[in-house]
């Protein structure tokens, strides 16, 4: 049953900070979408490789969506899973369930019928929208086959050609009547962001508006994005990065958002060339491989003015480069589905300050290290970050064992992730607590020494794991990709690492060369994997 109004983990009285300072608000995503409209009817409002909509044009698809969805029988008790590409149908689709007020269960293309019937059977999700065929894929057989297995689907929508027993998306879109129903309240229930589980079950992290869309206000507020600005989006919209940076920022800020679905670098560049695009929101390798592109060709990119960064450390190296070739300022940021933006650096940090750290506290945030018992660690020791502020999850979707182990008893959210703070509050995140190598009793965070292999001059990537061993429990093993022509040795990577000065305990017991590291859609390790390869090798 959805939930309505202010969680019970929110006081009146920290809402009201929140909307005083501009990160909640009164109204929800039709406010600002009939704003837009209003203000701008012939601006782009979302672009993608086949064509464009204007914000009037993209309000009024929108609605009539709504208005044809409404007809089917969807309203706001409903629960909607939706998995669509980087295409104007995705922005459209979500603009048209926010004013509806369904609750909203976005999967990614990359996910197949196991990820996306477990989000089904776990949401009670009634209705599916997806696409016909992407990249290879049958999506549209699938979801008919969920529609068969799951027993809470009712409705398959699919964007293409649509099977029997489906519904056109299109067909929607163009032929309902404009939604003028009552307005949902940006406290109720909202969205379901399910974590990557790259370590155990995907968790639902549920949001109300507010606390989603606040994500979306600090990036605005943070970069300084306002209207004629434009966003380039090459992460997936279905993802939580791609959807506030991608959709939410942009509606909010009132700026246009161009969408590119199949990552291509040179394709980057022509898109940001021709709309003009300000900034941008991805994984760090695309800040590289436009870099590279940018080289080989002529590409008029003068606007382009930030790269927002997440889930990987950015190397000084590749800040330098993206600010020499790109001309654009690389932040780097940290957050995650449970909690938005946690920290991030400043337009105004210098490279270094981007190289070796996550960035700071934004103002609306309290971030502190704590340890096991929820007690504050002192400055440039490791333990847990975890934070409080207007962007922090309600609960996990009906999991309250799991919710009440992530909320420490100050009430800051446990992010899972070590990380130490320097004594000017910036936050260098050492890896995940479930991650870290225990040898022997020591525990070494792996991020530590993947920060120093991939300054040797040999490795383009590194990550390192834990490998099984009788004696000691684990030993620390390193998984590199080497730099294009290069044969890195593990005496000349273990030099490497001991020139720095670590504990002896922390230099690498063994090297595996790999042709590159496996990684989520927004670019983290899949570090289970690599677990999986080196016990494979060793038998275990």
């Amino acid at each position: 049953m959805k939930r309505r109004g202010l969680h019970p983990r929110f006081t009146p009285e920290q809402a009201g900070a929140w909307r005083a300072d501009g990160l909640w608000s009164e109204h929800t995503l039709a406010h600002y979408v009939e704003r837009n409209a209003r203000e701008q009817p012939g601006e782009i409002g979302v672009a993608d490789e086949s064509g464009e909509l204007t914000f009037a044009e993209l309000r009024d698809m929108a609605w009539s969506l709504a208005g044809s969805l409404a007809g089917a029988g969807l309203d706001g008790e409903s629960v909607v899973a939706v998995q669509l590409p980087n295409v104007v149908e995705a922005v459209v689709t979500y603009y048209a369930l926010c004013r509806l007020g369904c609750v909203i269960v976005p999967r990614m293309m990359i996910y197949r019928r196991s990820e996306v019937s477990d989000a089904i059977d776990r949401t009670g999700a009634e209705c599916f929208i997806t696409v016909d065929e992407h990249r290879g894929f049958d999506h549209a057989a699938m979801a008919m086959e969920l529609s068969e297995a799951c027993g809470s689907l009712k409705r398959v929508v699919v964007l293409g050609e649509t099977p029997t027993g489906a519904t056109s998306l299109t067909d929607l879109i163009s032929g309902g009547d404009r939604y003028d129903g009552p307005l949902p309240d940006p406290d109720d229930d909202q969205i379901i962001i399910f974590t990557s589980g790259t370590t155990a079950l995907p968790k639902g992290a549920l949001h109300s508006f507010n606390s989603h869309a606040a994500t979306a206000r600090v990036l605005n507020r943070e970069i300084e994005l306002r209207p004629g600005d434009r966003c380039f989006m090459p992460s997936p919209v279905m993802h939580n990065t791609g959807l506030n940076a991608g959709v939410i920022s942009p509606c909010l800020g009132g700026f246009g958002t161009v969408l590119q679905d199949a990552w291509d670098a040179h394709r980057a560049l022509e898109l940001v060339s021709r709309y003009g695009c300000t900034h941008t929101m991805g994984a760090t390798p695309f800040a590289t491989m436009m870099a590279d592109a940018s080289e080989s060709g002529d590409y008029e990119i003068g606007p382009f003015r930030v790269f927002g960064c997440g889930g990987a450390p950015i190397p000084a190296a590749v800040v330098h480069r993206a600010e020499d070739a790109l001309g654009c300022k690389m932040l780097s940021i940290f957050g995650q589905s449970e909690f938005g933006v946690e920290t991030m650096v400043k337009l105004t940090d210098p490279v270094e300050r981007v190289a070796s750290s996550d960035g700071c506290a934004v103002s609306c945030n309290d971030v502190r290290i704590l340890d096991d018992d929820g007690n504050e660690i002192e400055r440039g020791q490791d333990g847990e970050i975890c934070s409080w502020g207007p962007m922090v999850m309600l609960d996990y979707w009906q999991d309250p064992e799991r919710t009440a182990e992530v909320f420490a008893p100050s009430g800051h959210f446990r992010s899972g992730d070590l990380g130490r703070m320097d004594a000017d509050g910036y936050v260098r995140v050492t890896g995940r607590k479930k991650e870290l190598v225990n040898r022997g009793g020591v525990k070494i965070a792996p991020r530590e020494i993947e920060d120093i292999l991939v300054e040797h001059p040999q490795v383009a990537d590194a990550a390192v794991i834990g490998m099984p061993d009788e004696r000691l429990g684990e030993r620390v093993c390193a998984f590199v990709v080497a730099a294009p022509g290069q044969a890195p040795t593990f005496e000349s990577v273990v030099e490497h690492v001991r020139a720095r000065g670590v504990a002896v305990q922390k230099l690498p017991e063994r090297l595996e060369l790999i042709d590159e590291l496996p990684r989520t859609a927004t670019g983290k390790v899949e570090k289970f994997r690599l677990r999986a390869v080196i016990e494979g090798m060793l038998g275990g």
